[in-house]
């Protein structure tokens, strides 16, 4: 493998991690076997809160992003999906002479290690820029954490500081735009021509010169029945946001805002900089909004209310300390470094749904970022399970939010995009059911919170508010599970067309199969649950809760008959049954099941470590940072589902282990660390800082991503941020601290 430096991590002086990205642009770097490895060109960091989602990349453009009412980019830059569109210059004048310096862009002075220091951390990103006459400049970009649950301010502060060190007064002009271009990711791979729906843009200016609004329209750009509210269900926004942008600067500092052209914002400031001084400007981006403020200025005051300007980390470091989880008690360097970046990645990501009006840990990576997806709703439980241990509200409201999309009979939506929308997709997923029950069982568990299952919920769809208490709904699932999804020939869960591998079916017809089908998965995950569960319902103290644990137990008592005669004495468990005379994973060790088989607590601590002394060999001692979800591929398909290293299933096995030999489980969740990954592929940015849902192994492509969306450049599809590798360690950490 051979690339460049990427960087290194450092601290700030509030004790916050922070990455200091050392290489030039654009990225490059190549496999093992010397091919391109095609990670992304310009390196990217997500700032963000409940309202507001902020990728910052290495050149110092940014993805100004919101997931309020659909998943769209509020700059969506034409000429490449999955980015942004913005510009920053600087020009220096003496006498006759002026300088201009492009600050922001691959092709700008952004690209050069030696003229550009660039440091990202919790709730910023700052660019250091070396200029000529002696003048250096620093972009600073703060993000103002969300203080509750649902709220947060949608914008972002660019503070701008300018200081020379040279011999001569310097007259300087400043500008910073952006293209208000409101295009949702399911829209993007579109022409703007071939768009369902298209948002023209008209501006209003202030009266003192300080601020423009970008109002946005929706117009259909094709035949549609649009509703007639903007509170229904849609596959489209039909009510987007304003967009302001607002310039602040010191005394003697000619400064305003214009909207021009078709859809431009641009703040230019004007100044004189005299030799030894320095002079600080302020930019603030974000979403108008009206209702709560009435005017930007309003909506700027409340937004810089308790701001640092003179804190180099960021202008609301202060406030980030407050909603992040205290860890000064873990003298591991490392450890205390990464779940305080997981922690502020989990903040970031979060966001505010208005259809569900919950807020929501969203799987990210390819599913939210470029197909505005928010899919599976398991992943957005599995995304809770940490924030319990430190921000249980938000692990309450996302809870809530996957409760928002059941029907009356216990069955549980996949997920939705555009608003609230639930596409009317292949999957009639298995798992969905047993991913809820566990998430909750966790939640009462380490919170004690039994006065939840007394609370409300508005089942799906949202708009006819139709409640259903959190008791009754845990009761259907249950039944659902039961009763619709169902045990098959051999006593085991069925499997249906899909349990946590969608792809699992792809070569079989579940309207073949969906009858016979079975998921060893789903019994071992239902026997590591239920207990649990059935221990949180019982100290609940709720009477109505004993017919429900009695027939839970039943269920249990007779899954784990069916399930350990199966099982019999071997060494691993199978994977699945699809019929009678189609078994997976019988004499190929599959990971999937073995995470929650070492779960189960009736299995002997004893057996479990003959078992894990086996399963380890074949798939973890191989590996350098994972483990494998196949000891050999069952579709010979290269990476991806056969054969690589997943979050979600790696976890989960640690926890197994955990059960009889914590010390290897710690060693475990070191070898799973951003840190280990850099040490073995020190030339792949992703992995260093943040990551995908999976990981290629050893077997094929190994430390890369394995693309499954079709794309002519896969420098273009975006390859971190999944909630997996941020929210597993952090539940993994405090569930092992116990």
């Amino acid at each position: 493998m051979k690339g460049q430096q990427i960087g290194e991590w450092t601290s700030t002086i509030q004790g916050f991690p922070a990455y200091r990205y050392l290489g030039d642009l654009p990225f490059q770097a190549l496999d093992n076997e010397g091919n391109e490895s095609n990670l992304p060109a310009d390196p990217y960091f997500l700032l963000g809160n409940y309202r507001l989602g902020l990728f910052t990349h290495v050149s110092g453009i940014f993805q100004f992003m919101t997931a309020q009412r659909v998943w769209a980019r509020i700059n969506f830059n034409e000429g490449q999906p999955n980015y942004g569109s913005n510009e920053a210059y600087v020009i220096l004048t003496h006498g006759k002479k002026s300088q201009q310096t492009e600050l922001v862009g691959v092709n700008s002075i952004a690209s050069d290690s030696k003229r550009v220091k660039r440091l990202f951390g919790v709730g910023f990103a700052r660019y250091d820029y070396e200029l000529d006459e002696g003048v250096s400049c620093t972009r600073l970009l703060s993000v103002r954490p969300s203080e509750n649950i649902n709220e947060g301010t949608p914008s972002f502060l660019i503070s701008v500081t300018l200081h020379n060190r040279g011999q001569k007064t310097l007259a300087v002009k400043y500008a910073e735009s952006m293209p208000v271009n409101y295009v949702s990711m399911n829209m993007q791979l579109h022409s703007p021509c071939e768009r369902p729906m298209r948002y023209p843009v008209k501006f209003e200016v202030g009266q003192d010169g300080d601020n423009a609004v970008a109002r946005i329209g929706a117009c259909a750009n094709r035949f549609l029945v649009l509703p007639e509210t903007e509170c229904q269900h849609y596959m489209y926004d039909i009510n987007p946001p304003s967009v302001f942008m607002h310039v602040k600067g010191e005394e003697n500092i000619d400064s305003s805002v214009r909207g021009y052209g078709s859809n431009e914002l641009e703040s230019v400031c004007y100044l004189s900089l005299a030799p030894g001084e320095s002079r600080t400007l302020q930019i603030v981006i974000g979403l108008f909004d009206e209702k709560e403020y009435g005017s930007v200025g309003r909506q700027v005051e409340n937004f810089l209310r308790d701001a640092d300007e003179t804190n180099r980390a960021g202008a609301f470091a202060a406030l980030w300390r407050t909603r992040l989880p205290d860890l000064t008690q873990e003298k591991d360097e490392v450890l205390r470094r990464e779940l305080l970046w997981n922690a502020h990645a989990v903040e970031a990501s979060a966001k505010y749904s208005e259809y569900y009006h919950e807020t929501f840990i969203p799987q990210g990576s390819v599913y939210s970022y470029h197909f505005g997806d928010n899919i599976a709703n398991r992943d957005h439980l599995q995304a809770a399970l940490g924030a319990i241990y430190y921000n249980p509200s938000l692990a309450k409201s996302c809870i809530r939010y996957v409760m928002k999309h059941s029907e009356r009979d216990g069955e549980i939506k996949r997920g939705n995009s555009g608003f609230g929308y639930t596409v009317p997709g292949i999957y009639k997923e298995s798992d969905e059911q047993l991913y809820m029950l566990n998430t909750v069982a966790e939640y009462l568990r380490i919170t004690t919170d039994y006065a939840f299952l007394e609370e409300e919920i508005e089942i799906y769809p949202a708009e006819c508010g139709v409640k259903e208490k959190v008791f009754s709904l845990l009761q259907k699932y249950f039944v659902y599970l039961r009763d619709e999804i169902r045990t098959g020939p051999t006593g085991l869960i069925r499997l249906l067309n899909s349990d946590w591998a969608d792809s699992f079916l792809h070569r079989y017809s579940p309207n073949r199969y969906e009858w016979s089908a079975e998921s060893h998965l789903n019994s071992a995950m239902a026997l590591a649950v239920f207990p649990k569960f059935i221990d949180c319902l019982r100290k609940s103290l709720r009477e109505d809760a004993l017919a429900f644990v009695r027939v839970l137990e039943e269920y249990r008592l007779q899954l784990e008959a069916d399930y350990m005669n199966d099982f019999g004495d071997r060494l691993f468990s199978a994977r699945a049954y699809l019929a009678s005379e189609l078994h997976f994973g019988v004499d190929n060790v599959c990971l999937e099941p073995q995470s929650y088989l070492l779960q189960i607590p009736s299995l002997p601590a004893e057996r479990k470590q003959v078992l894990y002394s086996y399963i380890k060999q074949r798939i973890l001692e191989p590996e350098k940072i994972g483990v494998r979800n196949r000891e050999r591929p069952l579709w010979n398909i290269e990476g991806g589902e056969d054969c690589g290293i997943w979050y979600s299933l790696e976890y989960p096995f640690l926890l197994g282990v955990a059960t009889f030999d914590k010390e290897e489980a710690w060693r475990l969740f070191r070898r799973f660390s951003f840190d280990n990954y850099a040490k073995n592929y020190p030339h792949y940015w992703v992995g260093h800082w943040t990551a995908p849902d999976e990981i290629n192994s050893t077997i094929y492509r190994e430390g890369l991503y394995a693309f499954w969306v079709s794309y002519p450049d896969y420098r273009h599809v975006v390859q971190g941020y999944c909630s997996h590798p941020h929210t597993w360690p952090l539940f993994c950490y405090y569930k092992l601290k116990e």
